[in-house]
């Protein structure tokens, strides 16, 4: 069974006219609150436990309505995958754009990354995995991952021809660096409310970390850190 579609195998026929939530019968247009709700209800229970049923009484809609405004599960998380690329290919692309040493961007963009990724409300990483098993459902998602790996590692390239940063494979150092901001938001989550540290102090640790490890002269870092967060 596709587990995107679970409790929601044969989804009736959209209503006619528009459909009015409980909570709220003067609302026109609730998919604003469709996707807030369903990314809290991923959040919390994992996305492949959450079904379209649970999405719709939470979100204050009678079961058959939520089909009017998504088909299934998988719309769902497409309208929320919109964010999930989009936003690091922003932060990425400002980065490539900007004027100053590599060093100095990529500790910023690196730091902004990790802060964005914090405060998604989902496991980036569970998407993936869902991603992964169903490509075909997630083409748009794949192409601007690809995207956002390239634009990296013509940065993380930039720098290494330059001399600013040790002569490392671009491809391989720019995956390694989102892999690592994204498995930063994956330990927020795991500790929960009993973390000592806060959302910034994981940044400036990623961030700190990556540039001290990259630097062909790591003592710059302080120098750097300074630019980038001033």
């Amino acid at each position: 069974m596709d587990p995107l579609t679970t409790g929601a195998a044969t989804p009736p026929a959209r209503p006619r006219g528009r459909p009015r939530t409980k909570a709220n019968p003067a609302a026109t247009d609730p998919r604003g609150d469709i996707v807030a709700t369903a990314s809290r209800l991923f959040a919390g229970k994992g996305v492949e436990a959450v079904t379209m049923a649970e999405i719709a009484e939470a979100a204050g809609l009678q079961q058959s309505s939520i089909y009017y405004w998504f088909g299934s599960k998988a719309d769902i998380l497409a309208s929320i995958l919109e964010s999930v690329n989009r936003v690091p290919l922003a932060i990425v692309e400002r980065a490539l754009e900007a004027e100053g040493p590599v060093a100095d961007r990529l500790h910023r963009l690196l730091r902004e990354d990790v802060l964005t990724l914090c405060g998604f409300p989902f496991d980036i990483n569970e998407i993936h995995r869902l991603a992964t098993r169903q490509p075909e459902a997630f083409t748009g998602y794949w192409e601007e991952r690809r995207r956002l790996d390239a634009d990296l590692e013509r940065l993380v390239a930039e720098g290494v021809a330059n001399g600013e940063l040790r002569p490392v494979d671009p491809g391989l150092t720019a995956r390694m660096l989102l892999a690592t901001d994204e498995a930063t938001q994956n330990l927020l989550r795991t500790v929960g409310d009993g973390t000592p540290y806060r959302p910034e102090d994981l940044a400036d640790h990623v961030a700190d970390t990556a540039l001290r490890a990259l630097l062909t002269r790591p003592s710059r870092l302080d120098a750097i850190r300074r630019r980038a967060t001033g």
